[in-house]
């Protein structure tokens, strides 16, 4: 026979187990809106870069090296000159400057650098002109971003 105070036992292992489970069932379902939240931050950051035509210009530049675009903008850029490519060659670099903080944040992974924005950074590594620019005009992290990504060879 059961008694009060057996009955009382029970009623705590039950109370703390299902107290237990509720505590599982909630930490999960946070894990599931953090896991969520983060997927719609990397969207967005993909949106921001991939579907605005804010880089477009800046990106075919440089991709297809298209003549005379492209030979203007390394003379604007190696002589500091002045000029609406080379403002938006600056705002396409910081786009990736702010990346690179970001990771430097722990905020952003290399393998989530890397699966978004692989193409572009390597097409950053591959012009000479761009790495010394980075040196010359300030931007810090953004070196260290690839070498991190082992996207570059220097």
């Amino acid at each position: 026979m059961i008694t009060a105070m057996s009955w009382s036992n029970l009623a705590t292992v039950l109370a703390t187990l299902v107290t237990l489970f509720g505590a599982g069932v909630a930490i999960v379902n946070y894990r599931r809106a953090v896991l969520t939240r983060r997927a719609e931050w990397l969207s967005s950051l993909h949106e921001r870069f991939f579907e605005t035509e804010r880089y477009a210009q800046v990106r075919r530049i440089l991709d297809y090296h298209d003549e005379p675009a492209y030979s203007e903008l390394h003379h604007a850029v190696a002589a500091h000159e002045h000029s609406p490519v080379v403002d938006e060659f600056f705002r396409y670099l910081n786009f990736f400057e702010l990346l690179a903080r970001l990771h430097e944040l722990g905020q952003i992974s290399n393998d989530e650098i890397i699966a978004l924005f692989e193409y572009d950074l390597r097409l950053i590594a591959s012009h000479p002109f761009i790495l010394e620019t980075l040196n010359t005009q300030g931007f810090e992290h953004l070196p260290q971003l690839l070498k991190k990504t082992k996207l570059t060879v220097r």
